[in-house]
């Protein structure tokens, strides 16, 4: 599957993703449906910032989780240090002038290394592009995401 063009558009969201990490293996789906639903008016972004991790492995993760948005590795860690990411899955709001408008996890359906709900009961990302496409401030404008540490040299 070819990848979609990056389009500069005036809100991005950035994730941190990692193919074996399954934290983002169950939230990758929820992430496509903002993309969709938010499509033509936000620009989602996959980042792979795992060292070993090859666009051949992230074809067969997008694949296999349905994933299109457009994806770049970062195995130097370049993003991950502009943004201060430390986990995958995490994910950065930015505003046209790259102003970070929320960073955090995706929603709450993992609170904790091993600790779940069934489903989520707070939608954090999705809150916040809802807030920022009325004008309105982002309610809760960072959290702690729960993943797989990004391992840094």
């Amino acid at each position: 599957m070819r990848q979609p063009p990056f389009r500069q558009l005036p809100l991005r969201v950035l994730i941190f993703l990692d193919t074996e990490c399954p934290i983002c293996q169950q939230t990758a789906r929820r992430v496509q449906e903002m993309a969709t639903r938010y499509d033509n008016r936000v620009q989602f972004l996959a980042i792979y910032p795992t060292e070993t991790v090859t666009l051949a492995d992230v074809t067969e993760f997008n694949r296999a989780y349905k994933l299109t948005i457009p994806h770049q590795l970062d195995p130097a860690h370049k993003l991950v240090k502009k943004y201060k990411a430390t986990t995958t899955p995490e994910v950065l709001l930015l505003s046209a002038q790259n102003r970070i408008l929320y960073r955090g996890s995706v929603d709450n359906q993992f609170y904790r290394l091993g600790r779940s709900r069934p489903e989520p009961t707070e939608f954090y990302l999705n809150d916040a592009l809802t807030a920022v496409m009325v004008g309105k401030p982002v309610a809760i404008r960072q959290t702690k995401p729960t993943g797989c540490l990004i391992n840094q040299p």
